[in-house]
């Protein structure tokens, strides 16, 4: 009886909302997280912009919140007020995998990647040998 309890559950999750633009501007609007409402606010009321189609450095010192802000833009932690948009679009209306799917991070600690050169920059084998050559590379340094 569980079993059918369990199909009849999945049955009724909504849809995950369809997929999204490309152009890529990222907004934060009053964002606020804390991972547990008995707990202090980990972000505070973060607003800024970064443009789109750049690579995003985030810095800062230990404790600032840099993971937790890039737990954010990938939905591991939900927000507790404010919003994220991407391309005009708030992201907790999107599904994970459009959302996750078009995000990249490069961790602060160095590590080696399994695989070869070619398939570390485009894991998901969705890009020409053309294309990963012609990546431009530029930088917005956002200091917390």
């Amino acid at each position: 009886m569980i079993s059918v309890e369990s199909i009849l559950q999945f049955t009724n999750i909504p849809s995950e909302a369809p997929e999204w633009s490309s152009s890529g501007k990222i907004e934060l609007e009053n964002l606020l997280v804390q991972y547990n409402p008995t707990l202090p606010m980990v972000l505070k009321g973060i607003t800024c912009t970064f443009p789109g189609e750049k690579k995003i450095r985030v810095v800062g010192r230990t404790g600032s919140g840099k993971s937790t802000l890039i737990q954010a833009l990938f939905r591991v932690v939900e927000p507790s007020g404010g919003r994220v948009l991407i391309a005009g679009v708030d992201i907790s209306k999107i599904g994970l995998q459009d959302l996750r799917s078009r995000l990249s991070i490069i961790p602060q600690d160095p590590m080696l990647f399994q695989g070869t050169v070619r398939t570390n920059p485009d894991p998901l084998e969705q890009h020409s040998d053309q294309e990963i050559r012609e990546l431009k590379i530029s930088y917005v340094y956002v200091k917390l």
